[in-house]
């Protein structure tokens, strides 16, 4: 028999939350892991920096799918395939297609990106994006829920497994995009140039100004080498609308993130 069809309608414990300057819709646990701000930026950024090869994209690890929706609507890339290894988050990532519209431009894939081989041929997408688990699995305490502990502890992959992937999905020339907390940046770059992925753009995040970095962004080209571009900070925390900067403010309209 088949599977039933679950409702696009958020449950008791879901919620059903509003981003982007297009509405992006997505479903999630009311107590689970939630996507944040690193999406929105995540989107912008491949979408403005990963232009070298048009394209059909993949993410690695999309979760509710900001990144992929954000991708298709706002920004009018795509098509995406959406490569998810929780079955309940693949669920609700299967939803929330149908809420946006997105039949015919996000594929959500349910499987490992270790096992990439399994999931998507290789060498045919032009570009690959990530927001992935930030934490080192030995690093500080275990969230006690699984969803919350996979998503961001790298529990289940680690940053090279990640790389790793990109590089055999990604076509000749194309490009990946991802988001790390600031500490790891050497690490990252490291990574990547082993892998012939050759760090061209890198933007630090900061919260405000004067403060530390958190967070940085880079997009990397197989197997071009062209030199890397340092752009200026990515400040999000000012004066303009919802206490953003004008920048990132920009990015958010309903603000990040409304919830119904």
């Amino acid at each position: 028999m088949p599977e039933p069809t679950l409702p696009p309608e958020p449950g008791p414990d879901e919620t059903l939350d509003s981003i982007g300057t297009v509405g992006v819709r997505v479903l999630q646990r009311r107590t689970g892991y939630r996507f944040t701000l690193d999406a929105v930026l995540l989107a912008h950024f491949a979408a403005t920096e990963g232009t070298d090869a048009p394209g059909r994209m993949l993410e690695l690890g999309a979760g509710s799918g900001v990144v992929s929706f954000l991708l298709v609507k706002q920004f009018g890339l795509g098509p995406v395939d959406a490569l998810e290894l929780q079955p309940a988050v693949h669920a609700r990532l299967t939803r929330a297609v149908a809420l946006n519209a997105c039949e015919a431009h996000v594929t959500p894939l349910l499987g490992d990106l270790r096992r990439i081989r399994e999931h998507v041929p290789g060498g045919q997408h032009a570009h690959v994006v990530s927001n992935p688990p930030f934490r080192l699995a030995d690093a500080g305490v275990r969230s006690p829920d699984d969803e919350r502990a996979v998503s961001k502890s790298e529990v289940a992959c680690d940053a090279q497994s990640v790389v790793a992937a990109a590089r055999y999905a990604l076509a000749p020339g194309g490009g990946v995009s991802l988001v790390y907390p600031a500490a790891r940046v050497a690490e990252i770059l490291g990574l990547l140039t082993q892998a012939k992925l050759h760090p061209t753009v890198l933007r630090f995040v900061h919260a405000r100004v004067g403060a530390p970095a958190t967070r940085f962004l880079v997009h990397a080209l197989r197997d071009r080498d062209r030199g890397l571009a340092v752009r200026p900070p990515l400040i999000v925390h000012g004066e303009g609308p919802g206490g953003y900067t004008p920048e990132v403010a920009a990015l958010m309209d309903p603000p990040l993130a409304e919830r119904t």
